[in-house]
Order: C-alpha cells, then structure tokens, then sequence
C-alpha cells in the first residue's frame, strides 16, 4: 500500500481531481494506493467528487485537520505567496504524528499532474534521511529569492526544495520529534517567511535531504519527460489559457465530474485576476527582498547563533 497525502482547501477541490485522476491513470493496477486528503472542512458536494474518483487499487479518505492544528499554531502573520493565511499550508508537517502506523509517505500539492506512476518516487531511499524534494527553480533562479535562501533561510539555492512534492521518512521524523520541533521555532521566534512550510522544511531539515530528480517536481519549461508536473504559484491552467504544460492539466481534467467548474474558473478569471497576481508576484519578491535586507530573526541567524534550527 502507497500512502499519498493532499490538503487542501474548498478553493483547490476542483484542481484536486484532475491531479488525483492523473495519478489514477498512471498507477500501477498491481498496486494499491492510499489517498488521505487533509482539509479544513469541505463542501459535501466537493467531498463527493473527489470521493467519485475512488476506484478498486485507489482508496481515498478524508481527515478534517482544523481544529487539531488551531490550538498548536499561533503564527498568523505568514502568508501563502503573500496572499492569504491558511492552516493547509502547515497540514504536511505532522502528517507523521497523526498517522504513527505509517513509516513512510508521499505528499503532493493539489496543484499537480502525475505522469508516471507515483510508485515509482515512493520507492525513492529515504532511510538516512527525513524528506526527499526537488529543488525550487523559482528560488534558485532569480537573484533576489535566490538571495533570500542563503541569506534568510540558510541554504544554498540550488538545494532549497519546493514542498509540493514529498517523499516523508515519517519513522524518522517521529524519531526527532520533527513537529515538537517546527512548533517550537514558529511560536519562538515568528521568522518572516515567503514560504512558511517551505523554509521551516528547508531549514529544518536540510542536513538530511535527499535531492530528487527535477523531473519529479517540473514547473519550468523545457524538461523534455516530465513525471510529475507542478503548476507552482501563480501559473495555474485552470486561471490562464496559456500556461507551460497546460495541456497535460486539461488532458486529466477533461475526463472528471469538474470539468465544466474549472472551465467557468478559468473564464471568470480573467484580466483582473491576472492583474491580481502580478501584484502578489511583485508583493512576494519584495518581501524576500525586505526580508534579506532588514530581518535581524531570521533561520539562518539563529542557527548561526544557536546551532537549533537544524535537527
């Protein structure tokens, strides 16, 4: 059985079941999958959809994670991509305590399609090490963010990871108490972050990071056999009728339940959110830029100082 973890939110249920049908039409039948989908309550109809999608080798379940997590997270002045606060963005950090009869999973971002059967990355060798991740061409490859990486969360930026696609050495990370861990930074010391999971995963655990290959986590033109492809931040083919690898998004999507909702988002998108995501594209680089500059708390300065970041 292949454990596979998702979180997401009412706004990316419709995204979530092209990225699950994909994954289903390139499984292995001979194999088995597990889909828990981490959420903070859903629509009964979203529910349904995604429930839908269930087929005899691919089971999917639903944890609602709200409540578990308010109590334990304080830290409500980070955003995703300077936007919006959201607790789905945390879900991933204690998928290992909340499901201690798991060593081992998968965590992908709704916002992806699977071209290969994800069998395959699980299979990745995580033994010595507490997450496998691609690296984020976003972050190494414009000077500013690249920057922020070295400078703010203490990596080199050709080796900061993108969270959206992980292989999770659970045991281990139960072993080092990994959440304790994260929750003791966030409540302490409030780091500014563009990318809170990101950097706290970056941070944290980057002595035992296992790179992936980048077709495993492919965002940038270019790559010539994608295996998983991730439509990170703003580029969502579901917003945009031209995006890099949109085809293969609308390929899966055509076969759901939601295809006609995502058509209506992407039609109800238009010049004004294009617009909107220029300025959030704008606000999240010069807030790595600020950030770099100005914050005297920052991971790379506490573990330079303390030698606690790191596990």
């Amino acid at each position: 059985m292949i454990p596979i973890f998702f979180a997401v939110d009412e706004k990316y249920v419709a995204p979530l079941c092209a990225a699950i049908q994909s994954l289903i039409t390139n499984a292995d039948p001979a194999k088995t999958y597990h889909l828990t989908i981490l959420n903070q309550g859903l629509a009964d109809d979203s529910v349904q959809s995604l429930a839908d999608l269930t087929t005899s080798n691919v089971a999917i379940d639903f944890v609602s994670m709200a409540d578990k997590l308010r109590a334990q997270v304080n830290d409500h002045g980070n955003t995703l991509r300077a936007d919006y606060f959201t607790l789905t963005i945390y879900y991933r950090l204690f998928i290992a305590d909340m499901f201690p009869e798991l060593d081992k999973a998968l965590y992908l971002d709704a916002d992806v399609i699977c071209e290969a059967d994800v069998a395959t990355l699980f299979a990745t060798d995580v033994r010595h090490a507490l997450v496998a991740a691609a690296p984020d061409p976003f972050i190494a490859g414009d000077p500013i963010t690249a920057a922020y990486a070295e400078r703010v969360v203490g990596v080199p930026a050709e080796q900061y990871v993108n969270s959206g696609v992980l292989v999770m050495n659970l045991k281990a990370m139960r072993a080092q108490h990994f959440s304790a861990h994260f929750l003791t930074l966030l409540n302490q010391y409030h780091f500014a972050s563009i990318a809170p999971d990101q950097d706290y995963i970056n941070a944290i655990a980057h002595d035992q990071l296992v790179l992936l290959a980048s077709q495993w986590n492919v965002q940038a033109p270019g790559e010539p056999a994608p295996k998983l492809i991730h439509y990170n931040l703003f580029n969502k083919p579901w917003h945009y009728q031209t995006v890099d690898y949109g085809e293969h998004f609308w390929r899966y999507a055509q076969t759901t339940a939601v295809r006609e909702r995502l058509a209506a988002m992407q039609q109800a998108f238009g010049p004004a959110g294009a617009a909107h995501d220029q300025d959030r594209m704008q606000k999240l680089v010069a807030k790595a830029q600020q950030t770099t500059e100005t914050a005297a708390v920052t991971f790379a300065a506490v573990q330079a100082d303390t030698g606690t970041v790191r596990l």
